[in-house]
């Protein structure tokens, strides 16, 4: 330890490094709340998003949403594109409908994943559309799915309100009436 109070490791008898680190407490980039010897992480928060993805025809479409393995394949690609855990995955298909009936034409088809996912952060999925076309197309083809596919667009991610259990009070109320209804009828005898 120097005069001043520096280690010869560039250490402050406080705790600070000189490259500005501090051990006593601080955030780190990736979101961990460092106290004394103990670390904590931010809560997670649950979102939700929609992902339009352009296929190449309607029975595509029908392969991909038919059974579980369409539904696995865009979660577990929505995941590694984006870093986040998926809780919940629909998928609808799209536009494998006639627009009129005097146009014989048929509408562009495409397969709709409504995606619900947890993250510590705000990730900005809607900028990561490449990344997520780039893993889906991998995966379906590894799933042995048509992988012919163009993300057309994903929307912004919308936060989730949590939701606090009402049982408490729901409990509290009939066991209220209940106890006053015993009191009652003891009084009355």
């Amino acid at each position: 330890t120097t005069a001043a109070g520096t280690t010869a490791a560039g250490t402050t008898a406080a705790g600070t490094t000189v490259a500005g680190t501090t051990v006593k407490g601080g955030t780190t980039a990736a979101g961990t709340t460092v106290k004394g010897a103990t670390t904590t992480t931010a809560a997670k928060k649950t979102y939700t998003t929609s992902a339009t993805v352009g296929v190449g025809s309607c029975s595509d479409a029908d392969q991909m949403v038919t059974g579980t393995t369409g539904r696995e394949t865009f979660k577990n690609s929505f995941e590694k594109s984006m870093k986040v855990t998926v809780t919940d995955t629909k998928l609808t298909k799209e536009g494998c409908r006639r627009l009129t009936n005097d146009i014989r034409r048929l509408s562009t088809p495409a397969v709709k994943a409504d995606f619900t996912y947890t993250s510590a952060t705000n990730v900005a999925v809607n900028t990561k559309a490449t990344d997520f076309q780039s893993q889906l197309k991998t995966d379906l083809k590894a799933a042995g799915l048509p992988d012919n596919v163009t993300v057309n667009s994903i929307t912004a991610p919308a936060e989730q309100p949590s939701v606090t259990s009402p049982i408490s009070a729901a409990v509290g109320t009939p066991a209220t009436f209940f106890f006053v209804a015993i009191l009652a009828a003891s009084i009355s005898w």
